[in-house]
């Protein structure tokens, strides 16, 4: 088996195939502070046991083993996974050796002797590589245009029908493209969403590159989004274009972008007024030809009130606005989405099929479904993996007990509510309705006076005045 295994949670798992073993030591310990995963081995038959027994998500070979040629495992990679990247290193190589290795699915080459820090980089751009190919031939298959959004509800069929018209009026690369917002519940489905919209448009053939702005690092922030030039800063051994230029000609997915720092939300507003980029330790800037949809559950109209949010950035991302309901307002949605979850769950993980109980059914319409479509997806998975009975019953669906009689549900409007449950329950749908129209007559008709008392923003209230048929 392996000589060596640094392993790091989560994190990509790396094939490291070398015999010199100072060599290995040193760059399995320098890999494995990069954050992979690094497995050893010395030998053809050892690195061939390990590629045929775990995951690997890419690998570091040499070429000359001593009991065989890394072409062969080269070619053992590559028939099991043609997008998994392989790196072929060898300090016995030649232009031919380099032309073979390409010509036979390697990601790249290297010649020893060679800088460690060199290693990383090519690491880094062939992981950046392979997986936004996987992204790109995943959502060719899945998504068709905006037929992917699942659901009969009439939230539903609105939901669809916004993305199918967003989706006449983008065409493709080099012609103008709406910046568009999508707002909703935490789990509501706004990446589903966005990803139904890149489908449904002209820039479908092109790349799309989420950015999930909450899991920025400040130090890493503009070096990841704007990329750099060589020489930029210590470690800037190659140039590197950033995650913004690689989206050049598809869509950039600006997900959770109400929760960025003021520094990030003036570069981001630049890249939207003006469609440019520039390298860090760059002179010039580049050209994108990008889509831009953001994503928040944050109340934009508050953030900007407290001077949290810049307006200007706000008014440009608000172009092409959509509500994205919760679960809860898609009445019937919730059974449906939960036997399409649960199908799809078997054929994954090659589980027997089971259908839900009755009793199962109708506690997944009752459920409030806080989390949304990620909690009920999340559920579902669990009876896959962790369920035996047939038919499901509903308690195997770890679902929340149900409310007490009595609930308070805070201030509003000046006074406490207390609401006193019957025993056939209340309409959550009836509730809302009932205090939106209590806030407009306290506002005297005035929907931004009446959104302040709710908490939410003016255009959520006019969502809920749409859907209630109350304007």
């Amino acid at each position: 088996m392996a000589a060596y295994l640094w392993l790091t949670c989560g994190m990509p798992t790396l094939l490291l195939v070398e015999d010199e073993a100072v060599l290995a030591r040193n760059l399995g310990k320098l890999l494995a502070r990069e954050g992979y995963a690094v497995q050893h081995a010395a030998t053809l038959a050892e690195a061939q046991q390990l590629a045929s027994t775990g995951p690997i998500d890419v690998a570091l070979v040499d070429l000359r083993l001593p009991d065989g040629s890394g072409f062969d495992l080269l070619a053992q990679l590559v028939a099991a996974d043609a997008g998994r990247p392989v790196i072929i290193m060898t300090a016995h190589g030649s232009v031919a050796d380099a032309v073979h290795a390409i010509k036979a699915g390697a990601a790249d080459y290297v010649q020893k002797p060679f800088e460690l820090d060199e290693i990383r980089v090519k690491l880094d751009l062939a992981l950046r590589g392979a997986r936004q190919g996987r992204e790109l031939s995943y959502y060719r298959e899945r998504h068709s245009a905006s037929g992917s959004i699942l659901g009969q509800s009439p939230a539903a069929e609105r939901l669809r029908g916004l993305v199918e018209r967003l989706g006449r009026s983008t065409a493709g690369p080099g012609a103008p493209a709406p910046t568009v917002l999508l707002l909703g519940e935490t789990g509501s489905g706004k990446g589903h969403v966005a990803r139904a919209l890149h489908a449904a448009g002209g820039r479908r053939d092109g790349p799309f590159i989420e950015i999930n702005c909450t899991a920025l690092p400040e130090t890493l922030v503009e070096a990841e989004l704007f990329g750099y030039e060589k020489g930029a800063f210590t470690d800037a051994k190659t140039a590197r274009a950033g995650l913004i230029e690689t989206a050049d000609g598809g869509t950039l997915f600006l997900d959770e972008i109400g929760h960025i720092s003021a520094a990030l939300q003036s570069k981001f507003l630049k890249v939207i007024e003006e469609k440019t980029v520039r390298r860090v330790g760059a002179t010039a800037t580049r050209t994108v030809d990008v889509q831009i949809v953001a994503a928040t559950n944050r109340d934009l109209d508050a953030a900007v009130r407290l001077n949290e949010f810049r307006d200007d950035l706000y008014q440009r991302l608000r172009v092409a606005v959509i509500h994205i309901p919760p679960l809860r307002e898609r009445s019937g949605d919730a059974l449906r989405l939960a036997h399409a979850f649960l199908a799809d769950g078997f054929r994954r993980y090659g589980v027997a099929p089971r259908t839900l109980s009755a009793e199962a059914d109708a506690a997944i319409e009752r459920y409030a479904w806080p989390g949304n479509v990620r909690e009920l997806a999340n559920a579902m998975e669990r009876v896959v993996l962790f369920g035996d009975r047939d038919p499901i019953p509903a308690e195997d669906l770890g679902l929340s007990a149900p409310p007490a009689a009595v609930a308070r549900v805070g201030q509003a409007l000046g006074g406490e509510i207390i609401i006193d449950f019957p025993a056939g329950g209340l309409s959550l749908e009836a509730v809302e309705k009932a205090l939106i129209e209590r806030a407009l007559q306290a506002a005297a008709g005035n929907q931004s006076a009446a959104a302040r008392l709710l908490g939410i923003s003016r255009d959520t209230l006019r969502y809920r005045l749409e859907k209630f048929g109350l304007e």
